[in-house]
């Protein structure tokens, strides 16, 4: 565990002194609060519905941002090769990436706390879908970490790995709108497959308030699953 943390304090060293960490921050905050103030006061309901409505298709931007430099920088630099020949295990390497990322996301979350404490002035609002928005957003960022974390061990260049990152994390967003199901059928095999596979779907189910066992799971086997992968993939090259 000892390992796995000091890896976590310098990854994170290396995020919060990375400008490129804040400008994403920043983007992430002023996107969806921007949006969601922009509609606010045409729906004039007291509801944060529309706010984390916006969180699944502004976290890959985020998500991609942070892991974009988690492997291609230490392969850039050389330090890939330090860090898998030393006795440091990968997975201790890989989870103290994650974690170090996990607690920028949920930085940004805080960051936008401001909102529903806002928003709760106007009227009364009703907290479990808020803080289920809020568990949602940091289970949804968690299973975005390890997808990007995974997509970035394949290449060296940070701009690649951003990119690739986001065209699979908003593939994975895009197979649980309705549109596939109605363009599928919502009964059809691929339409469900979609719909279950899909982070959207698990989100918006606790954004509701109501926090089933089951989309928890959902998030944490995902996470898990990838993370597997990508530690498998380091292995390989600590193997070569």
């Amino acid at each position: 565990m000892g390992s796995i943390l000091t890896m976590a304090r310098k990854e994170m060293r290396h995020l919060f002194f990375s400008p490129i960490a804040y400008t994403f921050m920043i983007v992430f905050v002023a996107l969806v609060t921007f949006f969601f103030w922009k509609d606010f006061f045409e729906v004039r309901q007291t509801t944060m519905v529309y706010f984390f409505a916006i969180f699944p298709w502004t976290f890959p931007l985020l998500i991609s941002g942070i892991t974009m430099r988690a492997w291609a920088e230490e392969r850039k630099q050389g330090t890939l090769e330090f860090l898998l020949t030393s006795p440091v295990q990968t997975w201790h390497v890989m989870l103290g990436k994650f974690l170090a990322g996990l607690v920028l996301v949920a930085l940004c979350l805080l960051l936008t706390l401001w909102t529903p404490i806002t928003v709760s002035t106007f009227g009364a609002l009703d907290s479990g879908p808020v803080w289920g928005g809020y568990l949602g957003g940091l289970l949804m960022g968690s299973t975005f970490l390890a997808v990007g974390m995974f997509v970035g061990s394949f290449t060296q260049d940070q701009i690649v790995s951003f990119l690739v990152g986001v065209i699979v994390m908003y593939a994975l967003v895009f197979l649980g709108h309705p549109y596939v199901s109605t363009e599928f059928g919502a009964n059809s095999t691929f339409g469900t497959f979609a719909r279950v596979i899909s982070p959207l779907t698990h989100f918006e189910s606790i954004g509701r308030g109501v926090v089933d066992l089951r989309d928890i799971f959902y998030f944490v086997a995902i996470a898990a699953f990838f993370l597997y992968l990508n530690a498998r993939v380091i292995d390989l090259r600590r193997w070569r």
